[in-house]
């Protein structure tokens, strides 16, 4: 945004605090933790310690992507009403308050299924818990994701607030990496459970860190109810979702970005344990090298799109420049390579610290387009793409694994099988993400100076 497009915030604007901005940002330690340990072992986990059939293991991941796209838009469009509640506490707050605690114990559950039990009951339970969790974590996050836009209200404080919190989530995957090595041992379900109780007690502190981030002041909450004035019905709000340019090809872009790093964090339990034939201590290092350099990375990047000043050409150089470097890293997996996992989390670091700025760009649009505050349906939708990207992870390994010979439960795998590995670990990932940053920087429509147009339009709908 430009210096002029600054000057279109109303003047009662505040920009918030360092240390409020920091109780935010702790929110995307929370979900970067929680699916970071979630995507690294969930199907690791079913597949080589429980020995549960691949295909049911997808099937399932099916099922729950399908309830995700009904979960997410709807808890999205259902928050975004006002009420003589909302009014006092919030329009974000309670919902987010209401979903992040019992989300904390939830966690724990995928991780404990019924040891024993037939093949059947062991499916439902990944159906079960898993849609459970997720409903909980949506119905907070897609409200932590829906406030941003309505806290940080000009360019500066956005990229400020990226700056304070992206390093918090990058902080959670070394977290995520380090702990569930240090108490599990791969083949061995049991030992899953002390792991996810110690990472429940994490959570449930990061809950209560970042709670006082979410608590809106008189200003925004008046907002909120000039931007009530017109509002669409569930169907629609989704219908034009979907119709809006720029948020189609944001999320192209968004949805190669997730399928690479899910397909990337769950690759690495697999690169260690089969293809590296390595002890748990291993993936600890291999995690480190590449959130290293993912963490090193995020002053570089920020100060790139700063000085770039043009966010989709910061978005294009950063999709391309991630999916070179992951497809190199196939040529490059073993004990003396690991040099270029660095490079690769540093290639990651744009997209990273920069979606929030990207994504808040695609919402101003969406209420100068509505006339209408219904943030939260558009990042439910995106939270959608977020677990279908996952969805299309699961996928891409039950393929793979199917298709290379992969064994469920053996400790031992075939040739072919540890290629398949580093295949859904770099080449199959890579390829998605270049094509998607291609559609994206071909037909993307938000330059620069539409972004001022959209700046001067809040301005005169007083938002």
């Amino acid at each position: 945004m430009s210096e002029n497009a600054e000057e279109m915030v109303n003047d009662s604007y505040k920009e918030p605090s360092v240390l409020n901005m920091l109780s935010y940002g702790t929110a995307g330690f929370w979900s970067m933790f929680a699916w970071s340990v979630f995507g690294a072992y969930f199907f690791f986990f079913y597949e080589v310690a429980v020995g549960l059939d691949t295909i049911l293991i997808a099937m399932a991941m099916i099922i729950f992507t399908v309830w995700d796209a009904i979960n997410d838009p709807l808890i999205g469009f259902l928050t975004d009403r006002i009420t003589k509640f909302t009014k006092k506490a919030g329009k974000r707050f309670p919902w987010i308050l209401l979903g992040i605690i019992p989300a904390n114990f939830v966690f724990a559950l995928l991780f404990m299924p019924p040891l024993g039990s037939p093949p059947i009951i062991l499916f439902w339970w990944i159906i079960i818990t898993t849609c459970v969790f997720d409903s909980l974590v949506t119905l907070c996050m897609v409200n932590v994701s829906g406030l941003f836009p309505d806290k940080f209200r000009t360019e500066r404080s956005r990229r400020k607030a990226a700056g304070w919190g992206t390093p918090l989530s990058m902080i959670a995957l070394p977290a995520s990496a380090i702990i569930p090595p240090l108490i599990i041992t791969f083949e061995d379900p049991a030992s899953y459970i002390p792991m996810a109780w110690l990472c429940v007690g994490l959570l449930g502190i990061v809950s209560i860190l970042f709670l006082p981030g979410m608590v809106e002041n008189k200003e925004l909450k008046e907002r909120y109810f000039i931007s009530e004035e017109k509002r669409e019905n569930f169907m629609d709000a989704l219908k034009s979702s979907l119709k809006q340019k720029s948020f189609v090809f944001y999320i192209v872009l968004f949805f190669g970005f997730m399928v690479l790093t899910a397909c990337l964090t769950a690759s690495i339990p697999y690169v260690v344990y089969i293809v590296l034939e390595s002890s748990e201590f291993f993936a600890i290092i291999l995690f480190m090298l590449y959130l290293s350099g993912t963490l090193i990375s995020v002053p570089f990047w920020v100060l790139f799109a700063k000085k770039m000043k043009n966010n989709k050409k910061s978005a294009t150089i950063g999709g391309f420049s991630c999916a070179i470097v992951t497809f190199i890293t196939f040529f490059f997996i073993g004990t003396l390579d690991m040099v270029f996992i660095f490079m690769l989390g540093f290639s990651m670091g744009n997209l990273w610290v920069l979606i929030p700025v990207y994504f808040s760009d695609v919402l101003d649009e969406r209420i100068v387009l509505t006339r209408s505050d219904v943030r939260g349906t558009t990042v439910g939708v995106q939270n959608f793409f977020t677990r279908l990207s996952r969805g299309a992870q699961i996928a891409i390994f039950a393929i793979v694994h199917i298709l290379t010979g992969f064994v469920e439960g053996a400790q031992t795998q075939s040739e072919l099988a540890k290629i398949g590995v580093r295949f859904h670990m770099t080449v199959i990932p890579a390829i998605i993400l270049a094509i998607c940053t291609l559609v994206y920087w071909k037909y993307y429509p938000l330059t620069p100076e539409e972004t001022f147009k959209i700046r001067r339009h809040l301005k005169e709908l007083g938002l």
